[in-house]
């Protein structure tokens, strides 16, 4: 069959799937707990499933792949380890965050410290969070359908845009539903094309010998050749040692603070499936994983070099489109597309949560209807997610590098607080404030820094380390006054 008449098809049963599951959620909101967080109802595998489909993103399929067909295994200190560890981490605190019984996690520091400030605080800094984050999901949707119906960039990120907000509106129950589609397609794909491509190899064992021969340029967009064995090494030029296990602080804290997987356990039915969600969703990602590192090496075994390639983005896309094409490649392709529409939509939603219920309606000097909030909660899906769209038009090169550094911003602001406040009784509403104002300016010193090449590490290492500082000293000074929060 026509590669487009097929990519077509593929367009269309997507579209249709994505429009049913939309038009069966939009009428099942009718408060607030329903459209953000389906009353706390929702079951284990739905939890599963919604967790690692916004886990799986653009970033993930596109840059860590792409990453691993350049540098094969040293990309996984980057960042599939420090990941996995942030996960971890939220399965360790489970049981204490589902107990506080909330919509989102910046109504958790209002409880705790009854403060409005801090949930207007923490809202306003997920929303930037989150509209600078989804980027990242706008460029690869928007790569992948340019590539699949040959249209301009800037049309495709439209296509997404579209997609995104429709799944969006119809709140966290469109969103699961979507999720666990996408999550579906995306294994399936990974399954079939994992066991494509070691078999084109010549087995298991013949990729890691062929593997370890490969030397040469990846393609010219990359800054060293790989040299013969490099690319089944842990740490190469690229990823020392030092910028790897610095990328913990900023990956591996910022996936245990990251609201788009905590909201999944405060969604949960009951605290043991908040405990389980977690657990489950890792063990999921480890097979997926396995397949992406494995589809990543064998690619540059069967491709050593790709000469019309820039970016670490472009390589699975080319790659499945030019060089390896198959039936199944339009199946694969849509898959990426479904994990960017999973990311970015709980995104979306997080962005609504915070402008309508923990900005607008703490800040309301008379109480304000829940209609009234679902209202603002869609018009703010639509402003983030144009804001988003409009930034995509130029994206950042390397997703991979750029995810690190906006979560590096939320494991500064926002790790150090919330762990606090769930394990240690003796932090303080001053000591939050303290950490925000110390990580605040941390990131505004740091990061420059870090891109200007002065700063060998990560800045989330010395910027999780000064906020938690400040926490700390400001929490203990204001026990030893007597002042409890």
């Amino acid at each position: 069959m026509n590669k487009t008449v097929l990519y077509l098809i593929y367009f269309c049963v997507y579209s249709v799937a994505l429009l049913l599951i939309g038009k069966s959620s939009l009428r099942d909101n009718r408060t607030v707990s329903s459209y953000f967080t389906c009353d706390r109802k929702v079951s284990l595998p739905l939890c599963i499933c919604t967790f690692a489909g916004t886990w799986l993103s653009a970033i993930t399929i596109l840059s860590l792949t792409g990453g691993v067909y350049e540098d094969g295994l040293a990309v996984l200190f980057y960042s599939v380890v420090p990941w996995f560890l942030g996960g971890l981490l939220l399965a360790a605190v489970s049981r204490r965050l589902y107990a506080w019984d909330a919509i989102t996690i910046p109504e958790i520091f209002r409880k705790r410290y009854q403060s409005p400030k801090l949930q207007m605080a923490y809202g306003i800094i997920f929303i930037a969070v989150y509209v600078f984050y989804l980027v990242t999901q706008y460029k690869g949707f928007g790569m992948v359908a340019s590539a699949l119906f040959d249209i301009p960039y800037p049309a495709a990120v439209l296509m997404v845009y579209l997609f995104i907000l429709y799944t969006t509106f119809g709140g966290y129950r469109s969103v699961v539903r979507t999720d666990a589609f996408n999550l579906t397609l995306l294994s399936v794909g990974l399954i079939i094309l994992f066991f494509t491509i070691v078999h084109r190899v010549g087995g298991f064992s013949e990729l890691y010998i062929q593997a370890k021969q490969i030397f040469g340029y990846a393609h010219p967009g990359v800054e060293h050749p790989t040299q013969p064995g490099e690319l089944l090494s842990l740490f190469n030029s690229r990823y020392t040692p030092l910028i790897s296990l610095s990328m913990f602080w900023g990956w591996g804290l910022g996936v245990a603070a990251n609201p788009q997987y905590t909201i999944r356990m405060l969604c949960a039915k009951n605290e043991k499936t908040a405990r389980r969600t977690v657990l489950g969703a890792l063990i999921l990602l480890v097979v997926l994983y396995f397949t992406l590192v494995h589809i990543g090496l064998g690619m540059r075994v069967l491709v050593p070099t790709l000469p019309y390639v820039q970016s670490s983005d472009e390589v699975i896309i080319r790659l499945l489109n030019q060089e390896l094409y198959s039936g199944w490649s339009g199946f694969f392709l849509f898959a990426i597309i479904g994990a960017c529409v999973s990311t970015a939509n709980s995104q979306l939603l997080l962005i609504a949560s915070s402008f309508s219920y923990d900005v607008v309606r703490t800040a309301a000097p008379k109480p304000i209807s829940e209609q009234r909030v679902l209202t603002l909660g869609r018009l703010a899906v639509f402003g983030g997610g144009t804001i988003s769209m409009l930034m995509a038009l130029n994206p950042p090169d390397f997703t991979l590098s750029y995810g690190g550094d906006v979560w590096g911003a939320v494991s500064i602001l926002l790790f150090p607080p919330m762990y606090g406040t769930l394990l240690c009784r003796w932090i303080t509403k001053r000591g939050v404030w303290a950490c925000i104002l110390a990580g605040a300016a941390a990131i505004l010193v740091l990061y420059p820094l870090y891109y200007a090449r002065h700063l060998s590490i990560h800045p989330a290492l010395p910027g999780v380390l000064i906020s938690t500082a400040a926490m700390a000293v400001v929490s203990l000074l204001d026990r030893r006054r007597g002042e409890e929060v």
